[in-house]
């Protein structure tokens, strides 16, 4: 998902009322489908949203994991019903990245500020196999858990873009766009990620 030379952008429109939407996946037996990540991990991506962001749009995901958590053996999170891992949009703006490790039983989440509309934004979430940083635009956000995380409890099944599952089923798809992704098995300093689309 992840190309050198020519940047990579794609949109989607997806939505609710009725729940619509379009998904990119990794092919079944993927490597990616089953990493489990315990050394650490980079998650990046672009995303631009809409100028108008008009609709209901709430809790569109962005990325993840399909599979249930509680499938992965994990019993404090929220809903057994969750994703092993998802980037998403709260009603407020608020990226949200939650992730049942692999080693914790647990639900580490990530909150960051009220993202723009209207332009293109970069996301980091370094994982340094202990603990989870969201970045944007470079920058660490305050909203970090303090909760140890290491890797993640991936099942085998496809890696998503455009929309996360719940019980394996999709809702909305994500609204808007996304360019290049790129997942690394380390923790990447912020001078490592990817440049910013000119």
């Amino acid at each position: 998902m992840h190309h050198s030379g020519r940047r990579q952008r794609a949109h989607f429109d997806g939505g609710k009322a009725p729940d619509r939407g379009a998904v990119l996946t990794t092919a079944a037996g993927a490597p990616l489908n089953s990493a489990t990540f315990t050394s650490g991990y980079t998650i990046e991506t672009f995303i631009k949203l809409p100028e108008p962001f008009a609709g209901d749009h709430a809790w569109m995901g962005i990325l993840s994991w399909e599979g249930r958590n509680g499938d992965a053996g994990k019993t404090t999170g929220w809903s057994p019903d969750e994703p092993t891992c998802s980037l998403n949009l709260s009603p407020e703006r608020f990226l949200q990245f939650v992730v049942y490790p692999q080693r914790q039983d647990a639900d580490p989440t990530s909150w960051s500020h009220a993202v723009p509309v209207g332009r293109w934004m970069h996301i980091a979430l370094v994982n340094d196999g202990r603990r989870t940083v969201m970045y944007v635009d470079g920058s660490k956000i305050a909203r970090n858990p303090a909760q140890k995380s290491t890797g993640i409890a991936t099942l085998g099944k496809p890696f998503v873009l455009g929309a996360t599952q719940f019980d394996e089923r999709f809702g909305q798809g994500f609204y808007g766009w996304i360019g290049d992704t790129r997942i690394v098995s380390r923790a990447l300093a912020p001078k490592e990620f990817l440049t910013p689309f000119a």
